[in-house]
C-alpha cells in the first residue's frame, strides 16, 4: 500500500512541478524587469532565484540576459548562473559564449566549475594556447578536478608563463599529491599566505615515503630559497626525517636570517641526533643576536637539559632586553621552573639542583594555557615593528587609504604603548589625521573617529563629530554602508557602525533613528544560519565568520545605544546569541584571516564572551599569533604588513572597549 502512495505521490508531484516552475519563473521575470535601475546586487539575487528552478525555459531566460543585458557585471555574473543549470541549452550557450573574446574566461570558470562531463579537446586546447593567466589557472583546476595526468607539466607550463601566479596552482596540486606535484609545491611555496601556510605542509603530514622525502631531497640538493621553503614545511608537518639535511644544510648555510630558519626547522622537526642538539646549543651562543634567538626559540620545541646552564649563562648578558624574555620564557619551558627574570633565583636553583635534574620529571606546558610573557613579548615586538615603518608625510599607508592605515596603526599603538601620551609615533599618527581633511570614505571615517576616541575624546570631540556627521550622510536607503561606488556591505557597515559608536563615546548625540535603522538593516539581512553574509544575500545563503562576527558587534552596539523597550531588548539578545552560536560554527581561529580574528575579538570582547558558541576564541587565537609572527615583529599573511601587524596586536592586547552597562 505505501508503495502504491509513494508512485502516485511521485506521479501528482510530476504533474504539477512544470506549472508551478513556469510560474515560479513568471513572477521572477516580472521582479527582475520591475528591478532595472536597481542596485546590482538585488538583480543578482533574482537571478540565481530564477537559476535554482533549472528550467529549460529558466535557462533561455538568463541566456537573454547574458546577450542583452547592458550591465557588464550582470553578463558575466549570469553566465555562472547559466552553468549551473545541467541541462544541453545551457551547456551549449556556455559554449558559444565562450568564443566571445570579452565573454571567454567566465563561461570557462563556468564550465569549470559546474559541468560534469568532459570539455571538449578542441576547447582545451585553445586554452592551453591561450597567455591568459585566467584561463590557464581554471585549465589547471580542472586538469585537478578530473584527475588528469596533464596536470603536473601543465603546472609547470603554467610556471614558466606565469612566475607571480603561483597560488593558482596550490589547490590542484594539494589534492592529488604525488612526488611531481610535492617538487612543484615546495618550489611555489610562500610562508606569508595563509593558504600555503596550512595547505600545503598537511600534504607531507601522511604522505607516501617517497613523497615526504622531496622535503630532505631539497633541503640537501636545492638553491637556498628552495631549501628554506622546505625547512619551513618540514617544520610545519613534523618532518622527523629532515633532520639529518637540516644539520647538514646549516653546515653550508650563509647569512643570518637564512641560518635563523633552519635553526628553527630543526628545533621543531626534534632535534634528536647528536649534530643536531649540539648545533642548537652552540647556535644559542652565537653573538648573532639573530640566530641566537632562533636557537633559543628551537629549544622550546627540542627541550635540552644541557642547554640550561648555557641559557641562565645567557641572561647574564648586559643587552638582554628581548633576547633576555626569551631566554626566560624557554628556561621555564625545559625545567618546570617559574623564576621570571630572577637571575639568582635561576644561579641558586641549578647549583643546587642541577646535577640531579631529571627532565623526564618536568610537566610539559598545559597546551589550553596561555603563556603572558610570551603575549607580552609579541605586542612588544610587533610595536617596534610598526613604529620601524612609519613614514614622515604619510605615517603609515596601505592601498591608497592613508588615514585608514594611520588611525588603525595609532589604535594598535596606543593599545600596546606603556606610556601612549608620550608616545611620539602616537603623536605623528594623530597629527597627521588631523592636518589631513576629513576623510569621504567609510572604513577611513570609522577607524579615524574610533582612534581620536581612544586617544583623547575630550581634546578631539570636534573632529570625531565631523567624522560622525559624514558616516550618518552616507548611511543608504536600506540602512547599512558601502563603497561609494557601490551598493553596500557589511563590512563597511562595521566599520560606521564602530566610528558612531566612538562618537557616542566622546559625548557625540547620534539620531535615535540610525540606531533603529542599523538594528532593522541586520534583522532582516540575517541568514537562515543565524549569521550574516557580505552583502544580504538570497534566503538559505550560508554565512562567513567574518561578516557574523560584523552583525553580532554591530547590534551589540545597537542594544548599548538603541532606545529599547524590554521586548524589544529580549529579542535583540536572542538575536545576538544566535549569531554567537553562529560564529562559533563558522570560525576557523587556525586559518582565518587577521581581519577576521579582529572582527572576532571585537564581538567577544563587546559581548563578555570567552567562547563563541563552544569554542574559545582568545586563547587558540593567541597562540596562533605567537607562532606566526615573523622574526621582525611584523605578522604578513593577507593585507600589508602595518595592517596584519595592527590587527594582531589589538586580538592580543583586547583593545575593544567592553560595551558600556544600560
Amino acid at each position: 500500500m505505501r508503495t502504491v502512495i509513494g508512485i502516485c505521490t511521485i506521479l501528482i508531484l510530476a504533474l504539477l512541478s512544470p506549472p508551478a516552475a513556469a510560474d515560479s519563473l513568471s513572477k521572477l521575470r516580472a521582479r527582475f524587469q520591475r528591478e532595472k535601475g536597481a542596485p546590482y546586487q538585488t538583480r543578482q539575487k533574482t537571478i540565481q532565484e530564477i537559476a535554482d528552478l533549472k528550467t529549460e525555459a529558466a535557462a533561455r531566460f538568463l541566456i537573454k540576459v547574458v546577450e542583452q543585458d547592458a550591465d557588464r557585471s550582470m553578463q558575466l555574473n549570469t553566465i555562472y548562473r547559466v552553468a549551473q543549470i545541467p541541462l544541453p541549452v545551457a551547456w551549449r550557450a556556455v559554449l558559444r559564449f565562450f568564443e566571445d573574446p570579452d565573454l571567454r574566461s567566465s563561461a570557462f570558470s563556468g564550465l569549470v566549475s559546474y559541468r560534469k562531463e568532459d570539455l571538449p579537446e578542441s576547447l582545451i586546447e585553445q586554452v592551453r594556447s591561450s597567455l591568459d593567466q585566467g584561463l590557464r589557472s581554471n585549465l589547471i583546476r580542472y586538469f585537478g578536478k578530473k584527475k588528469d595526468q596533464r596536470l603536473i607539466p601543465e603546472a609547470l607550463r603554467f610556471l614558466d608563463d606565469f612566475p607571480t601566479g603561483t597560488s593558482s596552482l596550490v589547490g590542484p596540486l594539494t589534492q592529488y599529491p604525488s612526488v611531481p606535484a610535492a617538487r612543484i609545491l615546495v618550489r611555489i611555496y610562500d610562508d606569508n599566505r595563509t593558504y600555503d601556510r596550512d595547505q600545503i605542509p598537511k600534504v607531507f603530514i601522511d604522505a607516501a615515503d617517497d613523497v615526504r622525502a622531496v622535503l630532505p631531497e631539497a633541503i640537501m640538493k636545492a638553491p637556498d630559497d628552495i631549501v628554506r621553503n622546505a625547512a619551513i614545511i618540514a617544520a610545519r608537518a613534523g618532518i622527523r626525517e629532515a633532520q639529518p639535511a637540516l644539520v647538514n644544510a646549516l653546515g653550508a648555510a650563509k647569512g643570518s636570517e637564512f641560518r635563523a630558519v633552519l635553526i628553527e626547522s630543526l628545533g621543531a622537526v626534534g632535534a634528536t641526533m647528536d649534530a643536531a642538539r649540539t648545533l642548537l646549543v652552540e647556535s644559542a651562543q652565537r653573538p648573532d643576536e639573530i640566530e641566537a634567538v632562533a636557537a633559543v626559540r628551537a629549544l622550546r620545541k627540542s627541550p635540552l637539559p644541557e642547554a640550561i646552564p648555557v641559557l641562565i649563562g645567557l641572561m647574564r648578558r648586559e643587552d638582554g632586553g628581548v633576547f633576555r624574555v626569551e631566554i626566560q620564557v624557554t628556561l621555564e619551558i625545559i625545567t618546570g621552573q617559574q623564576f621570571g627574570d630572577r637571575l639568582d633565583l635561576w644561579e641558586a636553583w641549578w647549583v643546587k639542583y642541577g646535577e640531579a635534574f631529571d627532565p623526564t620529571a618536568v610537566k610539559p606546558p598545559d597546551p589550553e594555557a596561555l603563556n603572558q610573557t610570551l603575549v607580552n613579548l609579541a605586542i612588544e615586538k610587533g610595536a617596534a615593528a610598526l613604529r620601524a615603518v612609519r613614514g614622515e608625510d604619510r605615517p603609515w599607508e596601505f592601498g591608497g587609504h592613508p588615514i585608514g592605515t594611520t588611525a588603525l596603526a595609532v589604535l594598535a599603538l596606543h593599545a600596546a604603548s606603556h606610556n601612549p601620551k608620550k608616545d611620539r609615533a602616537i603623536r605623528a599618527g594623530v597629527k597627521y589625521l588631523l592636518d589631513e581633511a576629513v576623510p569621504e570614505r567609510i572604513y577611513d571615517l570609522g577607524i579615524e573617529a574610533m582612534a581620536l576616541e581612544t586617544v583623547n575624546p575630550k581634546r578631539y570631540k570636534r573632529r570625531i563629530a565631523e567624522c560622525a556627521k559624514k558616516i550618518v550622510k552616507s548611511m543608504n536607503a536600506e540602512g547599512y554602508w558601502g563603497y561609494p561606488s557601490g551598493d553596500g556591505d557589511h563590512s563597511n557597515t562595521q566599520y560606521a557602525v564602530l566610528g558612531l559608536r566612538s562618537a557616542t563615546r566622546a559625548g557625540i548625540k547620534i539620531p535615535g533613528r540610525i540606531w533603529k535603522r542599523i538594528l532593522t538593516h541586520f534583522y532582516d539581512t540575517k541568514n537562515q544560519d543565524g549569521g550574516w553574509s557580505y552583502r544580504p544575500t538570497p534566503a538559505g545563503t550560508t554565512s562567513s565568520a567574518s561578516m557574523t562576527a560584523a552583525g553580532v558587534t554591530c547590534l551589540l552596539i545597537c542594544l548599548e545605544n538603541a532606545d529599547l523597550s524590554d521586548p524589544e531588548r529580549a529579542n535583540l539578545i536572542e538575536v545576538i546569541d544566535g549569531g554567537f552560536t553562529t560564529l562559533g560554527e563558522k570560525m576557523k581561529i587556525d586559518k582565518d584571516s587577521l581581519y577576521t580574528l579582529y572582527g572576532i575579538e571585537r564581538a567577544g570582547v563587546l559581548g563578555s564572551r570567552s567562547l563563541m558558541g563552544k569554542k574559545p576564541w582568545y586563547v587558540p587565537g593567541a597562540k596562533r599569533l605567537i607562532e606566526e609572527q615573523s622574526r621582525d615583529g611584523h605578522w604578513r599573511p593577507g593585507y600589508n604588513e602595518p595592517v596584519q601587524t595592527a590587527f594582531a596586536i589589538l586580538f592580543l592586547k583586547k583593545a575593544t572597549a567592553p560595551i558600556s552597562s544600560r
